[in-house]
């Protein structure tokens, strides 16, 4: 298999994807949501993550073939965690009024591969000395744990499945930029000096996903009081019957 065949055939597409990706990606975010603009650009921000999906295949392995091994599992981790985003995203809104069907086998597994995957790109990055890596690479095991911890006690209010759905895009939004700043933005002003870029590219799109996560959390987070003043009963949807 050659490396270069595998890049000139699959780069073009791959950037094409993207681009249209982090349009779409804001479009929807700056919309109104629930709008027909909100709607119809995340449908086509998913549809471009799918390309992105397969192309960015063919480009891990020719990265891996040339011998950038830490690269290679950067992106192949990119893939898991887009992946596993992109379903739950689309899921979030497909079984909102069904909670046991969203988390069905296939989401315990995705939950498992992505924590496991992120846990094996923290040991890359402490073996090549990539703290970087090994920040990205912690995003694995936390979603995994929130996904673990949604299952075992289950939808605390009738908008669990919203903050599932931006739970999800918020983190393919950090995955999008990611590859962006590391693939393009990198190579861009590498003439600046790649270390500070390198570290901006990595880190900002972590953290203004994070502030995102935590705004949109307390937004959106389930009433712990009634009117009243008493506390409020946890919804019982009969989800655990459902899935036993």
């Amino acid at each position: 298999m050659n490396a270069s065949l595998l890049q000139a055939a699959f780069a073009q597409p791959h950037a094409w994807m993207g681009a249209l990706a982090l349009i779409t990606f804001w479009t929807a975010a700056l919309a109104r949501k629930g709008s027909q603009t909100h709607r119809y650009a995340g449908r086509l921000f998913l549809v471009a993550m799918l390309g992105i999906l397969l192309t960015a295949l063919p480009l891990t392995v020719a990265t891996w073939l040339r011998g950038q091994v830490v690269f290679a599992t950067f992106l192949a981790y990119l893939v898991i965690l887009v992946a596993v985003n992109c379903l739950n995203a689309w899921r979030a809104i497909r079984f909102r009024s069904d909670f046991a069907g969203y988390i069905n086998p296939g989401f315990r597994i995705g939950a498992l591969v992505l924590g496991l995957s992120g846990l094996g790109v923290m040991v890359v990055g402490a073996f090549h000395g990539a703290i970087v890596l090994m920040a990205f690479g912690l995003v694995g095991p936390l979603t995994a744990w929130q996904s673990l911890r949604l299952i075992r006690r289950g939808p605390d209010d009738r908008q669990w499945w919203l903050r599932s759905h931006f739970g999800a895009m918020i983190g393919n939004g950090i995955a999008t930029h990611i590859a962006f700043f590391q693939i393009g933005l990198v190579r861009l002003f590498a003439d600046l000096g790649s270390a500070w870029i390198i570290h901006i590219a990595w880190l900002l799109p972590l953290v203004i996903g994070i502030i995102a996560s935590v705004i949109l959390g307390r937004r959106y987070r389930p009433a712990t009081t009634s009117p009243a003043g008493g506390p409020v009963d946890r919804p019982r949807f009969g989800w655990r019957r459902a899935v036993r």
